[in-house]
């Protein structure tokens, strides 16, 4: 009867160790499932963030203006040119609005870029209203420099040349 108490507790021990061995197999393999994961997890979101700093800097312009929003501009007086950005001969307008901006006295000064899929509809080949009472009279034919006091047009500039000499 020993001999089968030792077979049987031997048996037990046995199957013990299975289990045990079972056990340790599955949190080894968990944790190197939730290991590979977390790697995986974090080289993803570094990547993220290191595309989205250097790629992509969020800047609001509150100087550049949509042309719909030319009569609405807070102030009592000020200035808004419209020029295509995107056209190389206008780069003396660009150079002349930084300069323009950097004076201590001045009359605030806005962009319109009418390359700006938004602005197309304001851009015309026609002869314009040069004293424009609203947005619905406003067309814009090449560079060109408003003046608005207490939202109304004062003054009209066209041309580049034009542009330049009044900036200064």
């Amino acid at each position: 009867m020993a001999k089968k108490n030792t077979r049987k507790s031997k048996k037990i021990n046995e199957e013990e160790n299975i289990k045990l061995k079972n056990i340790i197999i599955v949190i080894l393999v968990v944790l190197i499932f939730l290991g590979i994961f977390y790697l995986i997890t974090v080289k993803v979101t570094k990547k993220d963030d290191s595309t989205s700093e250097e790629d992509t800097e969020t800047y609001i312009s509150s100087e550049e203006i949509l042309v719909g929003s030319s009569f609405n501009r807070a102030g009592s007086e000020y200035l808004v040119v419209y020029y295509d950005k995107s056209n190389n001969d206008n780069s003396a307008i660009s150079s002349k609005v930084y300069t323009y901006r950097n004076k201590d006295e001045r009359i605030p000064l806005y962009e319109a870029d009418m390359s700006n899929i938004f602005n197309k509809e304001y851009a015309t080949e026609e002869d314009v209203n040069k004293e424009p009472k609203n947005i619905d009279e406003l067309m814009i034919n090449g560079p060109t420099l408003i003046k608005f006091s207490d939202d109304k047009v004062v003054e009209y500039i066209e041309g580049i040349d034009n542009i330049l000499n009044y900036l200064g």
